[in-house]
């Protein structure tokens, strides 16, 4: 019998469970560590925000689910991972103590790493959780006029919500935009190839920006928010009365003592998902240290692969799923101008964009689709 410690109830997380339980017989013991209760469907906070949804429609309880299929569920904390004596510290409202594993799945996610830009955390909003995107929602729904500023902070691996919150926001104040009372800005810390990690989308994505009046700005690196300006590293000043930013994303620290960290605290792995420096571990999702943005199905195939190597190892066969780094996404538009995107991110000859109200119809279909088979 082997004992597996998944941390973290995030997308990989939630799905490395669902592959091992289904593959692996009961004398294994499954067990996922997560400080929430809760999994959030983080694509669906854009439609949060706008009153598309509400946050019981994208939020599973992990204890119910996790029990549905026979993985133990603890909530709390990681304090400290022994990867020698191979136990993990935990505090909580489950267990405080240790918990014993002979194989760790690392899916802790990333940290909204806040304090790299002076003021965010006074004067702007995001929508990286379902409290934070309901308090952007109450703000846009108290917005009158003035400059609504939208963007990347350098480090803010997650473009598509802020695209998607531009257009929502263009709709949503269509006739202000028109008139000039209302001005929409979107701020990217470089170019916007850059932000999609090499996929060239800039004529695309510009001129339905464009057909919208959304003002673009790129090169842009946000070093400081004031109560009423947005500040660049180059000392551009930027008046907004209605901010979201995505901030920059660092690893868990936590895990430093380890050695199997980058310089952002992101975990080391190779194509099979397995952590660099340490036996018996594997590590997916936000957690690991690839190039490029950080999209929820990168997460998801991530989780895929880790489990399909480590039930493989279990089985004494050799791991073989390797994992192949690409974007497949979808930006919401709200209609015609809404962006199918496929690119190889590690081979830049996949490369295919579409257009069109389609795939606005799609994305919506295949979230429903997602949140109901995992409920």
């Amino acid at each position: 019998m082997a004992k597996i410690l998944i941390i973290g109830g995030g997308f990989a997380g939630l799905i490395a469970a669902e592959r091992l339980a289904e593959s692996l017989d009961r004398s294994h013991q499954i067990t996922l560590l997560s400080h929430s209760g809760r999994f959030t469907f983080y694509p669906a906070l854009v439609e949060l925000a706008f009153g598309d949804l509400c946050a019981d429609e994208i939020t599973i309880d992990l204890a119910s689910k996790l029990s549905d299929i026979g993985v133990r569920f603890v909530q709390g904390e990681l304090i400290r991972l022994d990867k020698h004596r191979k136990k993990a510290e935990v505090a909580g409202n489950d267990i405080d103590g240790g918990i014993a594993y002979d194989y760790a799945v690392f899916a802790l996610g990333r940290r909204l790493a806040t304090e790299k830009v002076r003021g965010f955390f006074e004067h702007s909003h995001h929508l990286l959780g379902t409290t934070a995107a309901m308090k952007f929602s109450a703000a846009a729904n108290e917005f009158r006029e003035g400059d609504i500023v939208l963007g990347l902070c350098p480090g803010g691996r997650l473009p598509v919500p802020v695209c998607e919150t531009a257009f929502a926001l263009a709709r949503k104040f269509e006739p202000q935009v028109k008139d000039g009372s209302v001005r929409i800005k979107v701020i990217f810390p470089g170019s916007l190839t850059e932000a999609f990690g090499g996929a060239d989308l800039h004529k695309e994505l510009d001129a339905a920006f464009a057909r919208h009046h959304i003002n673009v700005l790129y090169d842009i690196q946000i070093v400081e928010i004031t109560e009423d300006h947005v500040i660049s590293s180059d000392k551009h000043e930027i008046k907004h009365d209605l901010l979201m930013l995505i901030p920059p994303f660092k690893g868990q620290a936590i895990l430093n003592d380890l050695g199997i960290t980058d310089k952002d605290d992101f975990i080391k792995v190779d194509g099979l998902m397995k952590v660099h420096g340490m036996e018996c571990a594997y590590a997916a999702g936000d957690i690991v240290a690839f190039s490029g943005p950080k999209l929820a199905h990168m997460a998801v195939r991530q989780g895929q692969v880790a489990a399909e190597n480590l039930i493989a190892q279990l089985s004494g066969k050799e791991p073989d799923t390797n994992y192949y780094h690409e974007i497949a996404s979808i930006i919401d538009a709200g209609g015609s101008d809404s962006i199918y995107l496929h690119y190889g991110i590690w081979d830049d000859s996949l490369y295919r964009l579409k257009q069109g109200s389609f795939w606005a119809v799609a994305k919506g279909l295949h979230d429903a689709v997602w949140r109901a088979k995992h409920r």
